[in-house]
């Protein structure tokens, strides 16, 4: 009888070091999915203008092809609606009623913030994705995720932290800015609408070409 409950015990022990063991093969795993929802938080300081804005900012991503990025500020206050594709950007200026549209590249947001990045790389770092682009380099910690990509020509750098059960928190540096972003838990199992990655000239607002 002893044996036999032995036995269970033992049973129970392994099924249970199986059971945690999955989930921790889950969680070294977060950034496999290839699209995904994120509800952040984002603390921007213009170093320059020394001045600090805190938004909100809700992502939902195709890792590589699409992504849409809704900008919020205090009290749900709209500040911007983001489309891309690694080819292509749109996105409208709520307060200065106006819709940017073109080309995407590295010089896509020049006209409202000196961030000489591609704004795709915005989703890579969702993805936990290294950021791509000339003269980056990232570096990976022991349990296989990014913890820095950096760019000594252009002086930015985005270093990852405070990794736990899908959560983290990215902090992006440049000559005149700093971007404190906190990521809550992916959601992953989402269903986009056909539409949700087409953005339209908002009635009234002022058309802008990017070149």
């Amino acid at each position: 009888m002893k044996s036999g409950i032995n036995y269970f015990l033992a049973l129970g022990f392994f099924l249970l070091t199986a059971f945690l063991s999955g989930c921790a093969t889950k969680t070294v795993k977060e950034g496999a999915f290839q699209k995904a929802q994120w509800e952040t938080k984002a603390m921007i300081k213009n170093l320059k203008e020394n001045k600090n804005q805190s938004l909100t900012i809700d992502i939902y991503a195709i890792k590589n092809e699409r992504a849409r990025f809704e900008i919020s500020a205090l009290l749900g206050y709209q500040v911007a609606s983001l489309v891309m594709s690694p080819s292509d950007i749109s996105y409208a200026i709520y307060p200065q009623k106006t819709f940017f549209y073109g080309k995407n590249s590295d010089r896509a947001f020049r006209r409202i913030i000196d961030l000489p990045l591609h704004p795709m790389n915005l989703a890579n770092i969702a993805f936990d994705e290294p950021i791509r682009g000339p003269g980056w380099k990232c570096t990976l910690g022991a349990d296989g995720f990014l913890t820095e990509c950096e760019n000594i020509q252009r002086q930015m750098k985005a270093v990852w932290s405070d990794r736990k059960e899908g959560k983290k928190k990215v902090v992006l540096t440049g000559p005149q800015f700093e971007m404190q972003w906190h990521f809550g838990v992916p959601q992953t199992e989402v269903q986009f609408k056909d539409d949700l990655f087409t953005l339209r000239q908002p009635s009234g607002f002022k058309a802008i070409q990017i070149n």
